[in-house]
């Protein structure tokens, strides 16, 4: 269960798996070797070396604070905390479109200028916060992407290319432990939020069978298209939306 674990835990299971060494990854991230060493070793890692890491291990920082079970720093949160915004109908119009308007779609997303901050930005309210467990750890990564349980189910839905089909309920499920966090759901959790399935497998200590069905050939863009997007206002989304509406032919 990744939340009972410290993150030194953690990162050696990736290391492991990836077949890292401490001294080859401290060197690549300019990091004290004698620090990473530590937090292999149990101690708390430091918000800057989560922030070197990460581009280093090829997973955003905001990612690694959430692995830590530390609150992700303000500027790497998503813009806005809107409760009425929802990427779930650009997801929807992204599972139609060409290949070659996803990579149109991406372009209008990344030229919306970067405006103020409305408030702290992310998902954050009671019935989104878990006990500790694996499950809380890929809800609390969704959250980091502005996904709530709904637009998380939609997420999948595309991701897999419609495999996986659940309730808003049921995702809620996960994050508190309810629903098993099985071998697939991960596979599909992990298309989702833009990491390699073993790796993310890796992290929570799963075994990936073999055989696995493969994700839909939509689902690196469907995940880089919603963590560009957790950039926009509200005003911005609703820009993006119709975008993709006339991307998608609707």
């Amino acid at each position: 269960m990744t939340g009972v674990l410290e993150f030194g835990a953690l990162l050696a299971r990736l290391m492991d798996h990836r077949t890292l060494d401490s001294a080859a990854l401290s060197t690549a991230a300019g990091a004290d070797p004698a620090q990473l060493r530590a937090v292999l070793d149990g101690r708390a890692p430091t918000g800057q070396l989560l922030r070197v890491l990460g581009p280093v291990l090829g997973l955003h920082a905001a990612d690694l604070f959430v692995l830590a079970g530390q609150p992700v720093p303000d500027d790497l949160t998503p813009v806005t905390r809107n409760p009425h915004w929802s990427v779930s109908h650009v997801v929807y119009n992204v599972m139609v479109m060409p290949a070659g308007n996803r990579r149109l779609l991406l372009d209008a997303i990344r030229a919306q200028p970067l405006v103020q901050r409305e408030g702290r930005g992310g998902v954050d309210r009671p019935y989104h916060r878990y006990e500790p467990g694996f499950g809380a750890v890929l809800l609390k990564l969704a959250h980091s992407r502005n996904l709530k349980w709904a637009c998380t189910a939609k997420a999948l839905y595309a991701v897999t290319g419609g495999q996986i089909y659940l309730s808003a309920s049921t995702i809620g499920g996960v994050g508190r432990g309810t629903v098993e966090a099985t071998p697939e759901l991960v596979a599909g959790f992990a298309g989702m939020l833009g990491i390699p399935a073993p790796d993310l497998a890796a992290l929570g200590g799963i075994r990936l069978p073999d055989g696995l069905p493969p994700l839909h050939s939509r689902a690196a863009d469907v995940a880089t298209i919603i963590w560009e997007a957790r950039r926009l206002t509200t005003a911005q989304l609703g820009e993006v939306d119709l975008t993709s509406r006339h991307l998608a032919g609707r």
